[in-house]
């Protein structure tokens, strides 16, 4: 990717357990009109869009049909990432890099209150025979938090860590998380990240755009992303998609090595700590370490708040706000599918 793409502007509700003041739309227009504040535009300005959201979630086909008029696709092209939105980051990127574009918005919503997450999580299981088991993700992800046999008090600290930074939730009790109830054999309630609703905005431009506009901009330096087999068939215990996505962005971004800042997303707390091993950061206890700290998941990833498919580009939006005031390099990282089978990275400099 050239260096020619720049986030100038960024919005991001308040993201809740419920949101039943607004509907999607609204909740989607919030982001939005804020991120085309900060970026010191107009709606009409934009030439098009890139959104995520998933069907099931929002409980129709076309979930995109619900945001098309307020991120200024009429009469304007307005792309759709089933994915994490940091995937619809990195194909605003690209359409900017190629071309086509000069100004976008890129959004990602959800409302995760208004579904029934096991009947959503269950559809994404085999259809012949998995699903007439009637499992959900939490009983994927019980059976690989068995394999990778990581203490219960790690598990727990990795979820205390990220409530103490979520700018939504309440921090945790010691021992809240062990006292949570039991959903699948080992997994506590707590351990999981918790379904939220909201929406995140950005602004992408070119290089021209972005000097015109004279506000403060963040670089998309580079982008990878690796998919792997589907759970049933892989090896629960390793996440080789971790390093197979960091590399590719690192080596389109022309970076030797990661930045301390990491901006990860991990729905369960078993999760990142083997996210963390993958990217190089050593065994669970220095994970762990790490992540108290805040250079792994600075942001608390998803178990702070950030709602699913939204979780990606608000890690995004999380590293622009950072450089923008401490300047450096940060990676933003998201996930999609079941028990993470998809990951994604994208690179950000500020400049």
């Amino acid at each position: 990717m050239a260096s020619d793409a720049y986030v100038v502007g960024i919005g991001e509700t308040p993201h809740a357990p419920r949101r039943d003041d607004v509907n999607t739309t609204e909740l989607a227009w919030e982001a939005v009109s804020a991120a085309l504040a900060d970026a010191g535009v107009e709606l009409k300005d934009v030439s098009g869009a890139v959104t995520a959201s998933q069907d099931f979630w929002e409980g129709r086909t076309i979930s995109s049909m619900a945001v098309n008029e307020i991120v200024g696709a009429t009469f304007k092209p307005e792309s759709k990432v089933a994915a994490d939105g940091v995937l619809a980051l990195v194909y605003a990127a690209a359409r900017i890099v190629t071309g086509p574009d000069t100004l976008l918005l890129v959004v990602a919503h959800c409302k995760e209150s208004q579904a029934d997450a096991h009947a959503v999580e269950r559809a994404a299981f085999d259809p012949f025979v998995q699903r007439d088991l009637d499992p959900d993700e939490t009983i994927a992800a019980a059976l690989q938090a068995r394999l990778l046999g990581y203490p219960a008090e790690l598990r727990a600290r990795v979820v205390e860590a990220a409530r103490r930074r979520s700018p939504w939730l309440e921090p945790l009790a010691e021992g809240a998380v062990a006292a949570s109830p039991e959903t699948a054999s080992p997994l506590r309630e707590l351990e999981r990240a918790p379904l939220m609703d909201g929406a995140c905005a950005l602004v992408l431009c070119d290089a021209a755009t972005a000097a015109r506009l004279g506000r403060p901009a963040v670089r998309v330096a580079g982008a990878g992303t690796s998919t792997g087999r589907y759970w049933s068939d892989s090896d629960l215990t390793a996440a080789p998609g971790v390093r197979e996505a960091l590399c590719a962005a690192l080596g389109q971004s022309g970076w030797g090595d990661a930045p301390e800042r990491i901006e990860l997303t991990a729905t369960y707390a078993h999760q990142a700590l083997l996210f963390g091993r993958e990217l190089g950061l050593g065994g669970e206890e220095d994970v762990a370490s790490a992540l108290e700290r805040g250079g792994l998941a600075p942001g608390g990833g998803a178990l702070a708040g950030r709602p699913g498919v939204v979780a990606g580009l608000s890690n995004a939006a999380a590293c622009a706000r950072h450089l923008r005031e401490a300047g450096g390099r940060a990676l933003a990282h998201g996930t999609t599918g079941l028990l993470a089978q998809s990951h994604h990275f994208v690179c950000l400099e500020a400049v």
